[in-house]
């Protein structure tokens, strides 16, 4: 466990052994109770986490603690219903057809982003339509949840550019903070996926070679970290730590490994991702249409992102 060199200021640790990251996950004392009193430092962290992943002050449920009820009811509601379509998707229905057709090296790289938004924010939105201002509303949640520019932050914090964004979407989806998550944020690493299937479609050996397990597994990506907070003092591989420290679990990181790659979606804790089954079923289902150029007509295809 790494730690930071300012205890008086902040306590922070950033955790990359999967088996402490599992450890944090799921142990009750670990939560996203975001409201308790903290350092400065860690004050001013959580404070621009927040404001990133909140649309008019209304927390992503990535956000919210796992003792909110309606969080929790949410979240098992969603994780049902993409599990219920996630097995027909695998068979690579026509409507993804787009997408895989993208794989096999149809259109520019930029034009996977809109692509994937669109199956995304159909989840949640039957006729949902990418547009160039809802696909640049996610890049601008991206880099402000990555950015170190404390003035590009700044200025986009006074005009409103980043909530102007983040309302965008959720008017898109009739404010359904979990479909704003969607089209905003986890569609991102759904993109990383397609990238690399592109590779591996444009490469005949891999496609003589890889099985579709093996794609699949090879094109998902974990989010780069997750935060936790402490609600009591412990101690973790030797080290104190007290109520209110921040954990990161560097998830990007700690997945990577073949044992862990339950990570992806922290599938075996309270927080798992409802995406779960789905987004492996829709990269598997877009990989079996790559190697099988679909013979429906051009005029039965969906609708393409503007």
């Amino acid at each position: 466990m790494r730690r930071m060199k300012c205890p008086k200021a902040s306590d922070l640790s950033v955790l990359t052994d999967p088996e402490q990251i599992r450890s944090v996950s799921n142990d009750q004392n670990f939560d996203r109770d975001f409201d308790r009193i903290v350092s400065l430092r860690n004050r001013l962290r959580l404070a621009k986490m927040l404001r990133v992943f909140s649309v008019n002050g209304e927390r992503f449920p990535t956000m919210r603690p796992r003792t909110d009820p309606i969080r929790a009811a949410e979240q098992e509601q969603l994780w049902s219903k993409l599990n219920g379509i996630a097995e027909e998707i695998k068979s690579g229905p026509v409507e993804i057809e787009p997408l895989a057709a993208w794989v096999r090296g149809t259109g520019s790289a930029e034009l996977i982003g809109p692509l994937v938004q669109q199956s995304v924010g159909r989840l949640f939105v039957e006729d949902f339509t990418s547009t160039s201002e809802s696909w640049a509303a996610a890049c601008m949640i991206l880099e402000a949840s990555s950015s170190s520019n404390v003035i590009k932050m700044l200025w986009w914090r006074v005009s409103g550019r980043l909530e102007r964004a983040k309302t965008l979407l959720s008017s898109m989806v009739n404010g359904d903070l979990s479909a704003v998550n969607g089209i905003g944020v986890a569609l991102h690493h759904i993109v990383d996926g397609f990238h690399r299937m592109r590779q591996l479609a444009a490469d005949k050996t891999a496609q003589a070679q890889w099985t579709t397990d093996a794609v699949v597994d090879e094109c998902l990506f974990a989010p780069g970290s997750v935060v936790r907070m402490a609600k009591e003092d412990g101690r973790m591989g030797g080290c104190p730590f007290k109520s209110g420290s921040l954990f990161v679990l560097a998830l990007g990181k700690a997945s990577k490994d073949r044992a862990a790659r339950d990570l992806v979606f922290l599938s075996r804790s309270w927080s798992r991702c409802p995406a779960e089954s789905w987004v492996p079923a829709l990269l598997e289902g877009v990989w079996r249409r790559t190697l099988v150029v679909s013979s429906e007509p051009d005029g039965n295809q969906p609708d393409q992102p503007s």
